[in-house]
């Protein structure tokens, strides 16, 4: 008898109550109209991406140059040392040998500093090419109805005429042909 009550009282709310919470929600939410976009065909292919490519590929022969130098330094250094090492005092041999470890260490923060660098400046310039990306998949999307844009990575069909990324990729050519990596030089000197 009890669990027929609560029944009742069960239904009697369901009736009233989801009503009234019903009210709150619009009539239609609008049909989704889908493209697709290739982002990571767009971040590869770009004329802005691959203009940082190029530069941070310059950047980073020139480093690997001085890098190379600076290790056939410490090489012929540590070997001029051990060469030496008969002729000098103990003390003498200590403090050449501190020296050299000092400079060995200061080429290895020399060398994370500038992957630091090199690696915030491809992040940033990337991140510049990104955001004009959006810009211009906006807008495409919108000339074309769309209210959704999903990234084609996600789909796992699509059918040829969701896919906007050639019109995008010729549209944010046009935009933004070439980003300049900026690079911190105060951080990429010795």
């Amino acid at each position: 008898m009890r669990a027929l009550q609560k029944l009742a009282l069960l239904i009697s709310l369901c009736t009233f109550v989801a009503p009234a919470a019903w009210a709150d929600v619009p009539a239609k939410l609008p049909a989704p109209v889908i493209a697709i976009v290739d982002v990571q065909r767009i971040l590869q292919e770009s004329l802005a991406a691959r203009s940082v490519q190029k530069q941070l590929e310059a950047q980073r022969a020139k480093f690997q140059n001085e890098i190379e130098n600076e290790e056939n330094g410490l090489r012929q250094a540590e070997q001029d040392l051990a060469k030496e090492r008969a002729q000098l005092a103990a003390q003498a041999y200590a403090d050449r040998e501190q020296q050299l470890r000092t400079r060995f260490s200061t080429v290895e923060n020399h060398v994370q500093a500038r992957r630091k660098v090199l690696d915030q400046s491809f992040t940033d310039s990337m991140n510049a090419v990104r955001s004009a990306l959006l810009d211009v998949v906006d807008k495409v999307a919108h000339e074309h109805g769309a209210n959704l844009v999903i990234v084609k990575q996600q789909a796992l069909w699509t059918d040829q005429p969701l896919d906007i990324t050639d019109e995008v990729l010729k549209r944010l050519d046009q935009k933004l042909p070439k980003v300049d990596v900026a690079m911190p030089t105060e951080a990429l000197e010795k």
